[in-house]
């Protein structure tokens, strides 16, 4: 017996979209983003809100700050409706660079406010804040300086806003030098707490990475042994177990191994919980409506070391259920500071960001990474990234290592220029799947005898934008750190 089906007024073109067809202006994409384009747009300008927003249930979106201008062929549009918009709804990846003193820590907190700062009519509507964390590595000892994201801890002026939980997590053996530097700096505002790991959540890879242990063959004997040790446990691992193992093992090495394996140990140690902490005085790394940082600034601690503790924090971050219909967002602040593609911890943090930037949709992630040099980042992440942010510099190595991997028409030569001259806070955005109103190229319509410039909601392509980034709600945390070193 045949399964046809009866309805007999169903035929293949039901199937296909009616918008593939091209039309006379030989452009084959005439027509509008589709639903799915237009809800996942990273970046809109706002007479386009209607459209990224026809679903009721997709209306989340901040206010980013005003477009200047919009590149076109040779030519730039000064569009009457600046406002652009931040959607907060969906997943996207973006990298922001230029030299200090340009605005890009002003540009990250501002979009950390959109996607932290609930029910703030003047910025947008975000009903469900997000969980946000924020890697950060800096200068050690008595001359350490806050993180400058932990200022969204402090409204700027009466802003009546509800502002986001900070909570720092710091080296166990600076926890009394960081914890004054924060309190210096803003008070009660952030809690300071020791970031430690307990022996249940680390698994062998988290053992792995803390102790800066690839399985390459190049590895050292001993580390071989290591290794060895740990196939040996599979499933059974647990720390307790490893480190017996280890203490076995050591009977066998030489005083150089055994001294040199003691110094891997050594970092993971001091970030192990204490035996006698208790469940309740845990304080809960993450949640909805907190922003955590982790800041690793220890004279203690290398780059390459705080790499292989961020790598783990970031598994965790992924893994941790936050709650439905809570977003995660993951900063890599002053990423030049720690990240590269061609050493240890380094790399194995370069190729985690990596995934969760491929798997961002999946994971419900926003990830913003933040670089004063963007040459250190491997090119595949700029590939990557869907929304590209440049501040102001005068490098042109930094511009050729980027320009390689956007698709905006730079073919007037002069783009570079126009970095280079760019204000404070003013920036080149690079954002081809967002939404933009703008003139159609080559497209007029004629009313009472004129000729008129059509425009329309189009993905924004292969133009750029010159764009303004709005103030900011919280305190600036570049200028709070220029009084705390007395520089006025």
């Amino acid at each position: 017996m045949s399964n046809q089906s009866n309805d007999s007024n169903m035929t293949e073109w039901d199937l296909l979209d009616e918008r593939a067809s091209l039309v006379d202006t030989g452009d084959a994409f005439p027509s509008g983003p589709t639903s799915t384009e237009a809800k996942d747009a990273p970046l809109a300008m706002h007479p386009t809100l209607g459209v990224m927003h026809e679903d009721s249930n997709n209306s989340q979106y901040g206010l980013f700050g005003q477009v200047i201008a919009a590149s076109s062929k040779g030519t730039f549009e000064f569009p009457s409706e600046a406002r652009l918009y931040m959607n907060c709804s969906a997943p996207f990846s973006a990298l922001l660079c230029g030299v200090q003193g340009a605005g890009k820590s002003h540009t990250l907190a501002t979009m950390l406010e959109n996607l932290l700062i609930p029910n703030f009519r003047p910025i947008g509507t975000l009903e469900e804040p997000m969980c946000a964390l924020v890697l950060h590595y800096g200068e050690g000892g008595s001359s350490s300086l806050p993180s400058e994201v932990a200022w969204l801890a402090s409204a700027s002026q009466n802003h009546d806003i509800d502002l986001p939980t900070v909570k720092v997590y710091v080296s166990p053996s600076s926890i009394r030098t960081m914890r004054e530097t924060y309190q210096n700096a803003l008070g009660s505002k952030v809690e300071v707490h020791p970031l430690y790991f307990s022996e249940s959540e680390l698994d062998a890879e988290a053992i792995l990475s803390m102790m800066s242990i690839d399985s390459t063959e190049s590895a050292p004997l001993y580390i071989q042994m290591v290794l060895d040790r740990l196939r040996k446990l599979g499933e059974n691992f647990s720390c307790r177990a490893f480190q017996k193992e280890l203490d076995i093992l050591k009977k066998d090495l030489t005083p150089v191994q055994k001294g040199s394996l003691d110094q891997r140990l050594a970092l993971l140690q001091s970030f192990l919980e204490p035996r006698g902490l208790r469940m309740s005085a845990r304080p809960v790394r993450f949640f909805r409506g907190q922003l955590t940082i982790i800041d690793l600034s220890d004279p203690f601690i290398d780059a390459d070391s705080a790499c292989g503790i961020f790598n783990i924090i970031c598994r965790f971050f992924t893994r941790v259920d936050i709650g439905d219909n809570v977003g995660k967002v993951l900063v890599i602040d002053e990423a030049h500071k720690y990240l590269s593609s061609s050493k240890g911890g380094s790399t194995e943090l370069t190729q985690r960001i990596l995934s969760m930037i491929r798997q961002q949709r999946h994971l419900g992630m926003r990830i913003i990474i933040s670089t004063q040099e963007p040459t250190i980042l491997p090119p595949i992440i700029i590939d990557l990234c869907n929304v590209v942010i440049l501040h102001r510099f005068q490098s042109p190595a930094w511009w050729d290592h980027i320009v390689k991997h956007i698709s905006a028409d730079l073919s007037i030569g002069d783009a570079f220029n126009h970095v280079v001259r760019l204000q404070t806070g003013q920036s080149i955005v690079f954002a081809p799947s967002s939404l933009s109103y703008l003139r159609v190229e080559g497209c007029t319509a004629s009313d009472a005898g004129m000729e008129m410039e059509q425009k329309a909601v189009k993905l924004l392509g292969r133009r750029y934008l010159v764009c303004q980034t709005r103030k900011r709600l919280t305190e600036d945390g570049g200028s709070s750190i220029l009084t705390l070193r007395g520089i006025q």
